[in-house]
């Protein structure tokens, strides 16, 4: 019992890391999926992980396209003098 108390806190740390930076939480997910006893647990992390980052990245490019977020425009340097 002791070992799944501890083990479910990783599990929980495993959806925290998913959340904040998706290739550590793909990285732990995957590596969960390897162990035979927690096949489960990397697979729900995994899947956690892709559907918060495809979630992000389409509401990031909503607010940009409605004109939430700043836009920013690179203007050229203009000619550059080569000795």
């Amino acid at each position: 019992m002791d070992r799944f108390k501890l083990y479910k806190k990783w599990f929980w740390i495993g959806l925290a890391v998913g959340f904040i930076n998706p290739i550590l939480g793909l990285v732990y997910g995957i590596a969960l999926v390897v162990e035979k006893d927690h096949r489960k647990e990397g697979i729900i992390i995994i899947i956690w992980t892709i559907v918060w980052t495809i979630s992000t990245y389409y509401g990031i490019i909503w607010l940009a396209n409605n004109g939430y977020l700043p836009t920013f425009q690179l203007k050229s340097p203009g000619t550059l003098l080569l000795p």
